[in-house]
């Protein structure tokens, strides 16, 4: 008995095309480098205390951002754990170990060569693009680096951006794990 071929229903493709035209905005993250025996030890060795973490802030990722970027940003990255307590201080002095950093910087003009970047830190710029908010940022003992993450996400409308924090949640669950494929 032969069934009837069924057609795909009109909108199918449409929708497909959208989906794919949401993925073209981010958030996204890469890995492009993890230490060989992941991450979450060394920050267990930066914190051992839960002492807080040393975030460096490089450049601005949007052209009308006001104050509290800095808070927003911490807000965002210490959620992202759920294996271990991250917290985090853009005081130097505060940190617990200061031989450890986490380093975020946006839209780098240049990101320069990634295993020097905790030694030759590019710096970050303005926005190139209005609409796109570029990151590099990288897990550092001394100026070792330890991980590394790429990031993007388009248009996003300020740190309080419910697409930005997750860019930076991403971020940091990306650069703290037990091995690269750890999810």
């Amino acid at each position: 008995m032969s069934h009837p071929r069924r057609l795909p229903h009109p909108l199918l493709p449409l929708a497909a095309l959208a989906a794919l035209a949401a993925c073209d905005e981010g958030p996204a993250t890469v890995t492009p480098y993890m230490h060989a025996a992941g991450t979450l030890d060394f920050l267990a060795a930066a914190t051992r205390n839960e002492g807080p973490l040393y975030l460096e802030i490089n450049g601005t990722p949007f052209t009308a951002e006001g104050d509290g970027l800095e808070t927003r940003l911490i807000a965002a990255m210490e959620r992202a754990l759920q294996t271990r307590v991250l917290r985090l201080t853009t005081e130097q002095a505060e940190a617990e170990d200061p031989q450890f950093r986490l380093v975020v910087v946006f839209n780098p003009p240049d990101k320069g060569e990634l295993l020097a970047f905790c030694a030759a830190q590019p710096a970050g710029g303005p926005p190139q693009d209005t609409a796109r908010v570029d990151l590099r940022a990288g897990f550092c003992r001394d100026d070792d680096l330890l991980a590394a993450v790429d990031g993007w996400v388009v248009d996003a409308n300020g740190s309080d951006d419910p697409r930005f924090e997750q860019l930076m949640h991403q971020t940091a669950r990306d650069l703290f794990a037990r091995r690269r494929n750890d999810d």
